[in-house]
């Protein structure tokens, strides 16, 4: 396809849709954008196709931290968030019950939650998968209230399509991933360029539809937060000093010794991905983490970063494993390939340390990834 403004009209036509009765849509574009850079080959290329059970587990990911109950700013009272105009969200009330019964067992990571409780956690993809494939997924491409479907993302082919009846025999006929959906050509890679841009507006409109359905007079970003998490997460202590032991109690960044304030940081930001896994995650001081903020880190620290983690994989799973923390090698390093192979090929600025930013080729810091 031609990969100019026609593309990034159409995909914020999508976005900024004011007939949205649901978050849905934001949910589905969020997830397709983060796996066409999960997903990426080896020279950083997004993939071609998408499984439905692929979609509907990231969907998943993006929601569970906004079932949560959440707390009115100054006060002690919660509410539970709406995400539909209905009373009813098969999506939303699936997750949310099995986060509650994560929750009895100790588990409030999904990570944790799925390890513990698969079986549950299967049936909860069902119904997700089974939904995706009836509603969003055939209208995300539609223009204004017309049911007609102007493709500029994917294609899904016949047997699509309001009304349609998705019963999980017939997803699972088509394999134990579901039907896939095809991106039309060039698609992915423009959902990955673009994402810097269009994801910050999608959390924006995302936070002010919730906060609408929900009534709830609050700080936007208390609430932005809530929804989509801190790109300063808050660690658990296991985490910070399993972090701490690796580095030997080094900044990432710095390699000063870490005394007073450490955070831990996203070391390919999450403006540009939303992963979280302890592959993806150094410990740096305050000043380190503050001034580098969602740049991009130059090529040197990215062949030490890619180095950790190829000689670190074991000792990284462990802390993982220990903290309740998500574990994701490959998909960690196909993120950072796919989002350094487009970024400009004449150089891009990149963090090099505090108050220094170059501008690098992404082909050096392509070169560390392997």
């Amino acid at each position: 396809m031609d990969t100019d403004a026609g593309f990034a009209e159409r995909l914020l036509e999508v976005v900024d849709s004011g007939r949205r009765t649901a978050t849905y849509k934001l949910a589905l574009l969020l997830a397709l954008t983060d796996l066409c850079a999960l997903r990426s080959d080896g020279n950083g290329r997004a993939p071609t196709e998408l499984a439905t059970r692929d979609i509907a587990e990231q969907v998943t990911a993006l929601y569970w931290p906004q079932v949560a109950p959440f707390r009115i700013d100054g006060s002690h009272e919660t509410v539970e968030l709406r995400q539909i105009t209905n009373r009813r969200s098969t999506i939303i009330d699936s997750i949310r019950s099995f986060r509650t019964e994560a929750a009895r067992t100790g588990a409030t990571s999904l990570w944790t939650a799925r390890r513990q409780l698969p079986s549950v956690y299967e049936t909860v993809i069902d119904r997700v998968e089974r939904t995706l494939a009836e509603q969003p997924l055939p209208r995300l491409q539609t223009v204004g209230t017309s049911e007609t479907v102007f493709p500029f993302i994917y294609d899904l082919g016949i047997g699509w399509g309001p009304g349609q009846n998705f019963t999980i025999e017939r997803l699972r006929s088509h394999g134990p991933r579901g039907p896939v959906i095809r991106l039309l050509p060039g698609a992915g890679d423009e959902l990955v360029r673009l994402s810097p841009l269009v994801r910050p507006l999608i959390e924006l409109h995302w936070t002010r539809m919730v906060a609408h359905l929900s009534r709830v007079g609050t700080a936007e970003e208390d609430l932005r937060h809530h929804l989509f998490g801190s790109p300063r997460i808050a660690p658990s202590k296991m985490l910070r000093d399993g972090l701490r032991d690796l580095q030997s109690n080094r900044c990432f960044y710095c390699d000063d010794r870490l005394v007073g304030a450490t955070e831990v940081d996203h070391f390919i930001p999450r403006v540009r991905c939303a992963n979280d896994a302890v592959e993806n995650l150094v410990l740096a001081d305050r000043g380190c983490n503050g001034d580098k903020s969602d740049l991009l880190a130059a090529p040197s620290f990215v062949a030490e970063w890619a180095g950790r983690n190829r000689g670190q994989t074991a000792n990284l799973a462990m802390i993982a494993e220990m903290s309740g923390t998500e574990s994701d090698v490959r998909g960690t390093m196909a993120v950072a390939r796919s989002i350094y192979r487009h970024l400009p090929p004449g150089g891009s600025p990149m963090w090099q340390g505090r108050r220094l930013v170059v501008r690098s080729d992404p082909r050096l810091a392509l070169a560390h990834m392997g």
